[in-house]
């Protein structure tokens, strides 16, 4: 029992690791978290289920410039390093790269202004995305 305490302490304080992309909790995801905490606490964005995150993440890149998205697209690992069929890990690459191409705020602003709610009537309690209409 000590010996699987002392494993799975390990491979959470590793950094990051398939479990942290796998939980949520990469050192990307907590810098979008905490900004948006900050930004629009009330939205709760640190709950955020990985597909809504995808989906935000979709929405948000026809909104950069040529010039940006080429670096993101540099940068974006996408599933390389993922191990499962789920969609926490490539969200949470496409993140890192919004993030190290210095744009990390602007998503923040981007998921702020979003329309993310649940509905029980369709699919179980599956998660409804529709963007916002930006004013300029």
């Amino acid at each position: 029992m000590l010996i699987r305490a002392a494993i799975l302490a390990g491979l959470l304080a590793a950094q990051p690791s398939r479990l942290d992309f796998k939980l949520m909790t990469s050192l990307a995801y907590r810098s979008f978290a905490d900004k948006a905490d900050a930004l629009c606490p009330a939205r709760g964005l640190r709950r955020l289920h990985p597909a809504d995150l995808g989906g935000i993440e979709e929405d948000f890149m026809p909104s950069m410039t040529r010039r940006e998205h080429r670096r993101n697209a540099t940068l974006n690992r996408g599933d390389k390093g993922c191990t499962d069929a789920g969609v926490s890990c490539p969200a949470q690459n496409t993140l890192a790269a919004i993030s190290h191409a210095g744009l990390l705020d602007a998503f923040v602003g981007f998921a702020c202004a979003s329309a993310i709610w649940r509905s029980k009537y369709l699919s179980g309690w599956a998660t409804i995305y529709r963007p916002v209409p930006r004013t300029r």
